[in-house]
């Protein structure tokens, strides 16, 4: 370089050769000089000094992101990043120098780089094609001018860079601050930074929370800080922080989830585990996930109290990112109203950005939601619920909420085949979401994949021991399926789900079998109530959710509790 201090070096896998030479050529032709180092044989220690020279004196660092990169543990490239991060720890935070570039659809929490990459805004340039605008941003941050916002950001709620004050701006991130630790054994301040790194990792695996990156974070190890001060500064809503203490062969776990607006603790846990050195991960690969499901899946503390604080706001006014947050309440709220009003926020955030993935995928759950509550609201629910859910898929797709609506699409349309690829993708994507194993293991048990449905079902109910009642239903239908009446009616009340007409419905048909008239007869009371006309829609509701036999072993139970329902032609599933 003739000039290092007025160029830029460009770090690329070497599987993106092509596309890292269309950003070389274009920013060459705009007069902007490049390193771009196009050995085949990267080695040597001059060659390695010359690096190091370069990334130490450029002006601009562009880290190009790919598959290729996630796919790979090792790589020069990675030196380079990390070498840049070392930079930046002598830089000031709003200083730019770092430019991620995303070239194709890797998804941002899902990649492998350092944490100090996840600080900054993102630019999507697909297969290394570069906008103009691209290359001007670039030209004028070598001039020392303005930073002008990237052509095309890679998150769809994105920010010029990433500081204390544009996440207040921004709204609802949060941050994991490093859990405190004492005890005998050194080992103790091991536990406690894996539980807080893990806690950050699982809960990005998320892709509708805003996780602070975990170096921003560690300024406030060892130290005492005010929580609202530390909110304030970090320009995070929401902070997690915990301690780690040992004694013996005893380890005391504490986590709490504080919203720093009011400095109020929403979510707080101990656990009490035995303590063995040679088996810290195993305590890390214990808790993290049960950490990260019970606050961040879509039932989560998280997106409860996020959706809690846009319940007032109107649906019009939401930007894409809060309309997605705001439509989570209607997992508190299963009604027809309350997903009207969740379904118009996402119509509109599909509206205005059309690639949002995680939008798209909540416009087709609360699709499919209305085909299988039976709520009527549109009569192509099911078609409209597939087409979003694809949509989501081609949007991001290594996206779990998408894979997870797309699923329940499949499973409603009746192609099973299709509903478990979908299913088993949507797990591995996110292993931690509770609330998505727990409905795609009850239609894994109503597909007749029992065994895996029970598993998954149990698996949910281990990440979050407060999980909603119906994680219970794929015990309740495995039971009712092999005429076990009595432990039906067990696992329905474990369940304790009395505001719902599935829970008197299952307890009638239970007692129905039995011959326990007086009980039956009460729950069918109460099923009535909040379902008046299940008499003449039982057939068409059942269709939707179980197998003809099934279906037809519930009616009987039914009207042997007292329902009086007309005859008809035998469940057909549709």
């Amino acid at each position: 370089m003739s000039n290092p201090r007025q160029a830029v070096f460009l770090s690329y896998a070497s599987q993106d050769t092509d596309a890292a030479r269309r950003i070389h050529d274009a920013l060459c032709a705009a007069g902007i000089e490049v390193w771009f180092d196009q050995s085949e044989l990267r080695s040597g220690d001059a060659w390695d000094a010359a690096i190091r020279r370069q990334v130490r004196e450029c002006a601009l660092f562009i880290a190009v992101i790919s598959a290729n990169t996630n796919a790979r543990s090792e790589g020069y490239f990675r030196r380079e990043w990390n070498l840049a991060v070392r930079r930046m720890l002598d830089m000031a935070d709003d200083q730019v120098f770092l430019l991620p570039v995303l070239i194709d659809d890797t998804p941002e929490p899902a990649a492998r780089l350092p944490d100090r990459f996840r600080e900054r805004q993102w630019t999507r340039l697909p297969g290394g094609e570069v906008a103009a605008e691209f290359v001007e941003r670039a030209a004028c941050l070598l001039a020392g001018g303005p930073v002008i916002a990237a052509a095309t950001p890679a998150r769809a709620h994105p920010s010029v860079a990433v500081t204390g004050a544009t996440r207040r701006d921004d709204g609802f991130w949060v941050a994991v601050l490093p859990f405190a630790h004492g005890g005998t054994d050194p080992g103790a301040a091991a536990v406690a930074d894996g539980l807080s790194e893990g806690i950050v990792t699982g809960m990005s695996r998320f892709s509708y929370l805003r996780v602070v990156a975990r170096g921003a974070t560690l300024r406030y190890a060892s130290t005492a800080a005010d929580t609202r001060s530390v909110s304030r500064e970090l320009g995070a809503r929401y902070l997690m922080e915990g301690s780690v203490r040992q004694a013996g062969n005893k380890v005391r776990i504490a986590v709490q989830l504080v919203d720093g607006n009011s400095g109020a603790t929403l979510w707080a846990e101990a656990y009490d585990r035995p303590y063995d050195p040679a088996a810290v991960f195993d305590l890390q690969d214990e808790l993290v996930p049960r950490i990260v499901a019970t606050v961040a899946d879509m039932h989560g503390i998280l997106p409860r109290s996020m959706s809690a604080a846009l319940r007032s706001r109107d649906p019009t006014q939401l930007s894409p990112y809060e309309a997605v947050v705001r439509s989570f309440a209607y997992s508190e709220r299963v009604t027809a109203d309350e997903l009207v009003i969740a379904r118009q926020g996402v119509e509109l955030a599909v509206r205005s950005a059309p690639d949002y993935a995680d939008a798209w995928a909540m416009l087709a759950w609360l699709c499919l939601q209305d085909h299988a509550q039976g709520f009527g609201i549109q009569a192509d629910s099911l078609a409209q619920g597939l087409a979003a859910a694809r949509r989501a898929v081609e949007a991001a797709p290594s996206n779990h909420l998408a894979h997870f609506a797309l699923a329940q699409a499949f499973y409603f349309s009746k192609d099973l085949e299709s509903f478990r690829n979908a299913a088993a993708r949507a797990v591995t994507l996110n292993s931690m979401d509770g609330y998505s194993i727990a409905f795609l293991g009850e239609l894994l048990t109503y597909s007749g994949d029992w065994q895996r449905g029970l598993e998954l079902a149990g698996c949910a109910k281990q990440l979050n021991p407060h999980h909603p009642g119906w994680y219970w239903y794929a015990d309740v239908y495995h039971a009712f399926s092999q005429h076990d009446f009595r432990a039906t009616i067990a696992f329905v009340l474990r369940a304790n789900m009395p505001g719902h007409w599935g829970f008197h419905a299952m307890l009638a048909a239970a007692h129905g079998h039995l011959g326990e008239r007086d009980a039956a007869g009460k729950a069918l009371q109460e099923l009535l109530k909040l379902r008046p006309n299940i008499a003449a829609s039982v057939r068409a509701e059942f269709a939707k959710w179980w197998n003809p036999q099934y279906a037809e072993l519930f009616i009987d139970g039914l009207r042997k509790a007292g329902l009086e329902i007309p005859p008809g032609p035998p469940v057909v599933s549709v």
